[in-house]
């Protein structure tokens, strides 16, 4: 299930150029069931010894100004905020909670929910044409003379598309209990490699690089459908990996 929620306020928002953790809080916040989002949080489902929690977010979109000098972004009302899990039960939580409230807090700033959308699943074909809402993240942790170091893959590596097939099918297994029938998954980036899609964050003073931008993707429509509402990728609880379906 997915929400998009937009927000209406007099002044701008001002946040930290790095405000994923903001935006977590936000949505771990908005649940009123305190054990299912200390489970959320703190535990997650489990695949062997990956911990996933299945859901991700889009970056907060709406007009806005950077202050680089400052490290600061002011987002300019109204502006949106996408949520996406497979977990329905989360997605109504959230929602519910978030429709009664008077108004909604920001890093200590106060919104007015102006709308919120339960969209309608989209039709997951083995071809689609995807559009990242938030940096889709891939890496793998090397170990180099005793150092070790986390790789992060751009797009256009040969291994990319083969960790996030590895990634889906794990999440497929801990959604459905069972393997999925023939997966297969590839992503096509569109154009030449372009730095300007590179975003390179920090999460609570984590590096993380993650992509932007439109790609195109063949794969199982099952898998499609996992990566969708639990997001592509990695760190998706921490804001990446969300996407629409162009």
């Amino acid at each position: 299930m997915r929400v998009v929620l937009e927000f209406s306020g007099d002044k701008e928002l001002h946040l930290p150029i790095q405000y994923n953790h903001i935006v977590q809080g936000f949505i771990y916040n908005s649940m009123t069931d305190g054990d299912f989002s200390a489970f959320m949080h703190d535990v997650g489902f489990k695949h062997g010894k990956r911990q996933f929690k299945l859901f991700t977010y889009s970056r907060l979109e709406g007009e806005f100004r950077l202050l680089k000098r400052e490290d600061k972004i002011l987002l300019k009302p109204p502006f949106k905020l996408t949520v996406s899990s497979p977990i329905d039960e989360f997605i109504y939580d959230i929602s519910q909670n978030i429709f009664k409230k008077d108004f909604c807090v920001f890093n200590n700033q106060t919104f007015k929910l102006n709308s919120i959308n339960i969209e309608n699943p989209p039709v997951f074909r083995d071809k689609a044409r995807i559009k990242f809402l938030s940096p889709v993240v891939t890496y793998s942790t090397i170990e180099d003379k005793g150092v070790r170091y986390t790789y992060y893959y751009s797009p256009w590596h040969e291994n990319f598309s083969e960790l996030l097939l590895k990634n889906l099918l794990k999440k497929y297994e801990v959604i459905y209990g069972e393997e999925v029938k023939d997966p297969y998954f590839k992503l096509y980036p569109i154009g030449n490699e372009n730095v300007k899609y590179q975003k390179i964050m920090k999460y609570k003073n984590t590096v993380i690089k993650g992509w932007m931008g439109i790609y195109d993707v063949e794969c199982s429509p099952d898998l499609l459908k996992v990566a969708y509402y639990s997001g592509l990728g990695a760190k998706n609880s921490q804001g990446f990996g969300c996407f629409e379906i162009l």
